[in-house]
């Protein structure tokens, strides 16, 4: 029986244009949703049904944001980020921007 060579990338995430698989549904669903919502509200530019130009417009910027928050960064980034601005200092590490002028720490 023949060896196979093994696939050294096996586990790595599937990348379609920039965009992990495991975020496409975040990707599909906000594209539907720039995409129907048009339609319910009527909406036109110059005589053009809107979804024309909406659909892919938000295809795009949702393909554009996902590849800003992860092509070279640390895996999680934007996770953590978002949640190091919206938790206060009490709940989390202090970060360098915090500004602690406590009195037991100027002591």
């Amino acid at each position: 029986m023949q060896e196979f060579p093994m696939r050294e990338r096996v586990y790595l995430p599937l990348v379609r244009f920039g965009v992990p698989h495991t975020d496409w549904k975040y990707v599909f669903i906000i594209t539907m949703a720039g995409f129907v919502l048009p339609f319910l509200l009527g909406l036109t530019i110059f005589g053009i049904p809107a979804p024309m130009f909406t659909g892919l417009g938000t295809l795009g910027l949702t393909v554009a944001f996902f590849n800003l928050i992860r092509m070279g960064r640390r895996p999680c980034w934007f996770q953590h980020r978002l949640l190091a601005l919206l938790s206060t200092h009490h709940h989390r590490r202090a970060l360098p921007q915090d500004d602690l002028n406590e009195s037991w720490l100027l002591k």
